[in-house]
């Protein structure tokens, strides 16, 4: 099922259904210390897709899955993450995509929404708000006792199988010294924001969405950031917003 495109940070990825004239496939981005299968293929999310139409690609980040995981926080920049999505869709000939990111993957569909034009046309944003992910956390000391709602995270993911801790600490470095700021939005892009009701690393997602024209914004009854990924009201609700018809012009 798994490709690698090569370059300077080989990525692993996954294309799964056949084409569709009629619509864009869509681009499924994980979140932090996660990759593709346990984001999207474990929780139903690439079955649900398929289901209902869509082609899907998938990819595991770099520093995670069977992705190439440098220890040079560098290459873990917004723009530098964003630009791999975007030289993925280079490669598999896709000159526009609908994307679904979850937490991290969020920041990263969301820039290369904006520094891209043109190459979204349609996202889902999920587990994301505008929340400083990092606020607390001593990103010298992770996996060392650093008690920060990201800390605690960070112990826990870089202590799974197959994560490479010191990649994760140069991937949490690199997305750290780039803060996300809210203005510009991505320019003519549609997007639904999705959190779970309980989800802090989310809080204040209402106000995110309030001050994009247009976007739509779901929370999900009694799931929180580890869980809401999986809701089947999430799934049905980014189904029906990607389903949707949407003239967005083309940049000159």
């Amino acid at each position: 099922m798994y490709e690698i495109l090569q370059g300077e940070v080989p990525l692993r990825y996954a294309v799964l259904g056949e084409p569709d004239a009629d619509r864009p496939p869509v681009l499924l981005v994980h979140g932090f210390g996660s990759n593709f299968e346990a984001n999207w293929v474990r929780t139903g999310w690439t079955g649900a897709l398929e289901g209902a139409g869509h082609r899907v690609v998938g990819v595991d980040l770099p520093g995670h899955g069977g992705s190439a995981k440098p220890h040079d926080p560098r290459c873990y920049a917004p723009d530098a993450l964003a630009g791999r999505l975007a030289d993925l869709l280079d490669a598999l000939g896709i000159e526009r995509a609908d994307a679904v990111g979850y937490s991290m993957g969020s920041r990263l569909v969301w820039q290369l929404a904006l520094t891209r034009p043109g190459r979204v046309r349609r996202a889902v944003l999920g587990g994301f708000g505008p929340v400083n992910a990092f606020a607390g956390t001593d990103l010298d000391r992770l996996g060392t006792g650093d008690d920060s709602p990201f800390g605690a995270l960070f112990g826990a993911v870089a202590a799974m199988p197959g994560n490479d801790a010191a990649a994760l600490a140069a991937c949490a470095r690199g997305q750290a010294a780039a803060p996300f700021d809210p203005e510009p939005a991505p320019p003519g892009v549609p997007l639904l924001f999705v959190a779970g009701e309980r989800d802090e690393l989310a809080s204040d997602v209402e106000s995110l969405a309030a001050a994009v024209p247009g976007a739509e914004l779901l929370r999900v009854p009694r799931r929180d950031h580890r869980n809401a990924v999986s809701a089947q009201a999430f799934k049905r609700s980014a189904d029906a917003f990607l389903a949707r018809e949407h003239a967005v012009s083309r940049p000159s």
